[in-house]
């Protein structure tokens, strides 16, 4: 498999840059297991079986329903050293800090409003 610096799928944007994953959710509900799953498989294919820190800039994200969650608290950790979560407005970081705080995470993860402070703290695991 190639390695790519850009992937655009149904639901989101992947790009790699100074050695950290953006992940940029497009606007959508996930719902179910199996949206979950394709999802997480599209992430790991871009990646070509390597690690990286993730920016997952969740701004966009309408809902995702407990199934896609936990799904995404443990197996969607897969190939990731630390997430950051970039939440705007307020209202999803309320949501983002409900989910971190409700799943066990296997991963270093934070949650931030500002893009700045996400990469600042992703650094330390490049």
């Amino acid at each position: 498999m190639t390695m790519h610096n850009f992937l655009e799928t149904d639901y989101a944007r992947m790009r790699i840059a100074d050695s950290i994953l953006y992940f940029e959710y497009k606007p959508t509900q996930i719902r179910g297991i199996e949206l979950a799953r394709r999802i997480v498989s599209d992430r790991i294919q871009f990646q070509n079986g390597r690690a990286y820190p993730v920016l997952c800039d969740a701004s966009n994200l309408l809902d995702a329903d407990t199934i896609a969650r936990n799904f995404f608290a443990y197996e969607g950790t897969l190939l990731t050293k630390a997430i950051s979560f970039l939440v705007q407005p307020i209202h999803n970081k309320a949501r983002a800090e409900f989910f971190v705080q409700s799943n066990t995470h296997l991963v270093p993860t934070g949650i931030f409003t500002n893009e700045e402070q996400a990469l600042d703290f992703l650094k330390s695991y490049i």
